[in-house]
Order: C-alpha cells, then structure tokens, then sequence
C-alpha cells in the first residue's frame, strides 16, 4: 500500500494538472490542505516536499507555497534549441558529452535516408543543454558522416546546431517534424538533469528537413519537465464565415 503522502501528493498534482490551480497562484495554506484531505500536517509537509523537488510548487517563507511557473517554453522548432532560448534572453549552454561515428539501425538510418553503401554509418552527437546554469536537456542527436564529418571542425559546444547545418549546407532547416511523449529516465540521464532518481520527463524526437524534403538530423532528447514545456498552436483557416474544422 502507497504512503498517504502519495495519494495527497497526486491529488494536488492532479489539481495542478487540471489548470484549477494556474500556473503563479498561491495554493491553499497547509492548515486548509491538511482539512482538504482529512491529514496530518506532517503528511501535508511531505507531499509538498516533494512537489517542490519536482519544481511543481515553490514555498517562499512566510509567503506560503504556490505553484511554480513553467521556466520556458518551446519556440518555433525550425530555428533550433539555442535560438528559441536566446529570443528569450535567456543564457544557453552545451555540454559535450559523447561524439562518436557509429553504425545506426533501420529506425535512425531510415529517417536520414542513409543509402546502403555508407554502411548505415552516422556521427552521433550527444549534448547536456543548460538554460542559465540549469540542467534542461539531454540531446542525442545523429546526422549523416558527411554532415557530421564537417561539422567536427567547429566548436561544437559553442555552436547552435541548426546555425551550423545552414553555414554548411547553405540552406536552413525548412520544416521539424517532431513527437513528444513522456519517459521516466534511468539513473544517470537523472543525475545530468539534476532531477529525482523516478520522476516522469518529456521525451522529444524529431526529424529536420531542408526545403527540398531532404532530411538533415534526427534528434532524440530529454527534457526536464520540471521547467520546460512544450507549447502547440492549432490555425485553422476560414472560408467565408465558416470555420473549416481541422482533421
């Protein structure tokens, strides 16, 4: 049987999940929690002891606990990580942790397109991301050996990925397709986010095109949901005074 902490802990994410309590507003006090769930304050202080090391909640002595806002949120993906982030004025840093020519399977060598006699080689090129100091993503990312061949001779903890594909292909990425789900990371992606051993994170794969279809990257990151979001906008065109649903 869970803990009763657990189940206070999973009723206020729910809460929080929900959007009933937004994103900067005060949570009730610990005394109304405690009445809320019919427990003691040391289950209360538990529960939010933990929300607070997943970044959910923040408590701000003598002001009370409130739930935290989302530190940032994705940009238009075709500009890439680091471009999204510093619109934002924010401070964006790379770790390179592993780069590494390797044979790929069917999966990744499909999805770059890679014909049989490169041997289904490809260089893989594996990042930490910080946003001001802060651990936000782990970033695996593989391209074809020509690509990655040139881009070798760069700095490559300097440099913004996409930046480069454009200064080498002399075209930009035209077009992200791109899958979000969630993951619970093993114990050293943990550790590099700074994040509890078990906590649930976004997991994010893309693909990135150049304008004539070709595809030019695949990436597999993680994200630290604590304080990063994904955002979606859904336009839907009109014709005359009807709206045209969207499939």
């Amino acid at each position: 049987m869970a803990p009763l902490y657990r189940a206070v802990f999973t009723s206020i994410q729910e809460h929080i999940f929900s959007g009933e309590w937004a994103e900067g507003a005060p949570m009730p006090t610990e005394l109304e929690l405690c009445g809320l769930f019919e427990v003691s304050r040391i289950t209360v202080r538990r529960a939010l002891d933990e929300l607070s090391r997943m970044g959910l909640v923040e408590r701000i002595q003598g002001k009370g606990t409130f739930v935290r806002k989302t530190w940032l949120r994705s940009g238009d993906a075709n500009v890439g990580f680091r471009q999204a982030m510093l619109q934002r004025g924010v401070s964006v840093e790379a770790r390179l942790l592993e780069q590494e020519l390797v044979p790929v399977n069917r999966g990744i060598a499909d999805m770059l397109r890679l014909k049989p006699e490169d041997q289904t080689l490809a260089w893989h090129f594996k990042r930490l991301r910080t946003v001001d100091g802060t651990p936000m993503a782990i970033m695996n990312t593989f391209v074809s050996k020509s690509l990655g061949d040139q881009m070798r001779r760069f700095d490559l903890s300097k440099e913004s990925f996409y930046d480069l594909y454009a200064r080498i292909l002399g075209v930009p990425v035209a077009r992200t397709d791109s899958i979000v789900s969630a993951v619970t990371p093993d114990a050293d992606a943990c550790r590099l986010l700074a994040v509890l051993d078990g906590s649930a994170h976004l997991w994010y794969r893309s693909v990135g095109y150049l304008g004539d279809g070709r595809p030019v990257e695949t990436c597999f990151a993680i994200f630290n949901a604590s304080k990063y979001e994904f955002s979606v906008s859904d336009f839907r065109p009109e014709w005359g005074d009807r709206v045209i649903p969207s499939p």
